[in-house]
């Protein structure tokens, strides 16, 4: 039985437990990575900043700014193996906010390797069911990125305004957009699609239907297609409350493809959950095989509650140094079972304590103090 947990402690050790349950085996690395390792691959980072420092050998090493790369870079997997792992990891990263570096709580899983349709829904499952373990109250954002990324490639934009419209999508400015893409000449039924990209957003049938409307090509009716297969499967088995369709979520083209997800919960202030495949990063890595996987941001699990306790402990038991131990033992694990935590002690201690009890006759005893 465990007390007085924070959050985002209570929730890495069940969360532990369901994965384990999935057959994911617990991946451990060190501190430190070397940077070159996060050099030539920085668009894959949320910020551009390492901390770095060069080794007695000489070599330049850093404190680790992610543990998906180390993955990746570690693993022997390929298109017939698969690899199944979780972590619980702290990271060093910049604070866009402070501008200073802060160290970050943070736990995932991976799949890689031979990553089927049944794996990626597995994922997508696991993610759902991380949430509904911090709050039922919750959503699970779910795009293929594809449908984005096969409409953009269909027009032909030069790389400058190919980014800038992709960063007005994801920032759903469709002001922008319908700038950018009429300075690139992009014919006005194409311009459309691409001013209401942002806004595909919603319950699954209703996004999906709207998503089915304004594809263009094939290529985009597939990947309606694609994350519909996976919606159906969401909603068979009891997640259709929680899941939300936003095709605006477009990450870095350049690492993940296809199904992209985020999670949020009502009472906490950022995303708690992300993730995705990126296949197109194990590649850059000069890996085999697929992956997909996602990362819970323990520290965000903290935010927004309330301030801790001004008490120490629940309970103090006050006991007499010759008596029995086997009963003191005892007394302390019958207040225990109500869900208290306890202190035993033997005379007045600088000790915060909301109830006062006392051994008598190899009980505990509740007093009541006097105001």
């Amino acid at each position: 039985m465990t007390y007085n947990l924070k959050p985002d402690e209570r929730a890495s050790l069940e969360l532990r437990g369901l994965y384990e349950k999935y057959g994911y085996k617990k991946y451990k690395m060190g501190k430190f990575e070397e940077y070159s390792l996060y050099a030539s691959n920085s668009d894959f980072l949320s910020g551009e900043r390492v901390i770095t420092f060069t080794d007695l050998d000489g070599r330049l090493l850093a404190l680790k700014p992610d543990v998906t790369l180390s993955v990746m870079n570690n693993t022997d997997v390929t298109g017939n193996k698969t690899e199944k792992l979780y972590y619980i990891e702290n990271v060093y990263r910049e604070n866009r906010e402070s501008h200073s570096f802060k160290e970050i709580s943070q736990m995932g899983l991976e799949y890689l390797g031979n990553v089927t349709k049944q794996g990626i829904l597995e994922v997508i499952v696991l993610a759902a069911q991380t949430l509904n373990e911090i709050s039922e109250d919750n959503i699970l954002e779910i795009n293929n990125m594809d449908y984005g990324v096969h409409l953009m490639e269909s027009l032909n934009l030069k790389e400058s305004t190919y980014l800038k419209i992709l960063n007005a999508i994801r920032h759903k400015n469709s002001a922008a957009i319908r700038e950018h893409g009429s300075k690139a000449q992009v014919p006005e039924n194409v311009l459309e699609t691409l001013t209401k990209l942002p806004f595909l957003y919603g319950k699954p049938d209703d996004a999906l239907m709207r998503a089915e409307k304004l594809a263009l090509n094939d290529k985009m009716l597939e990947d309606v297609e694609k994350l519909r297969m996976y919606c159906n499967a969401l909603k068979e088995l009891g997640y259709e409350q929680n899941i939300r369709l936003d095709l605006s979520m477009i990450n870095d083209i350049d690492y993940y493809n296809s199904i992209t997800f985020r999670g949020y919960v009502r009472s906490l202030p950022g995303c708690v959950i992300a993730g995705g495949q990126y296949d197109k990063a194990m590649k850059v890595l000069g890996k085999e095989g697929n992956a997909i996987g996602f990362a819970v941001y323990l520290d965000e699990l903290v935010k927004g509650h309330e301030a801790p306790s001004h008490y120490d402990v629940d309970a103090v038991l006050y006991y007499k140094e010759d008596d029995d131990m086997v009963k003191v033992t005892e007394a302390i694990a019958t207040i225990q079972a109500e869900g208290k935590t306890v202190r035993g002690i033997t005379s007045d201690e600088d000790i915060l304590y909301k109830e006062k009890y006392v051994l008598r006759n190899g009980n505990p005893v509740k007093e009541v103090e006097e105001c």
